[in-house]
């Protein structure tokens, strides 16, 4: 009977854990993408010095986010993203807009995709 309370206990600690996680990610990937928004929108507006301090920012905060993500997840999916945020600030100084633009579209997308690929969902387990 003590084997039972253990493994009950031990499966109970593993899924509260990844409850934990979900959240954490879930949470950290809105964050992200209220900024991804918010950069866009100065972008709409021209006002590029604006863009360019928010993708700062971003830079920043998405180091800072994310910086748990690789215990449980896939480096390359974290990385990929990353290297999309860190060239949003350099396009910018360079006078680049259009490709600006592009880049955060793709950054948006790939965080999108991240948070649907990471929710327990029949289609994702199966």
């Amino acid at each position: 009977m003590k084997r039972i309370i253990i493994a009950f206990a031990i499966l109970l600690a593993v899924a509260s854990l990844c409850v934990i996680t979900l959240m954490i990610q879930s949470k950290s990937i809105k964050e992200l993408l209220s900024t991804v928004d918010r950069i866009q929108q100065a972008y709409d507006e021209s006002n590029f010095e604006k863009c360019l301090a928010l993708s700062c920012q971003f830079t920043d905060q998405f180091e800072s986010e994310t910086d748990i993500f690789p215990f449980f997840m896939r480096h390359s999916d974290v990385s990929k993203i990353e290297e999309t945020a860190v060239s949003l600030p350099v396009l910018l100084e360079a006078g680049d807009t259009q490709h600006f633009a592009a880049e955060l579209a793709k950054c948006r997308n790939m965080l999108e995709n991240m948070a649907e690929l990471e929710t327990p969902t029949p289609e994702n387990i199966m």
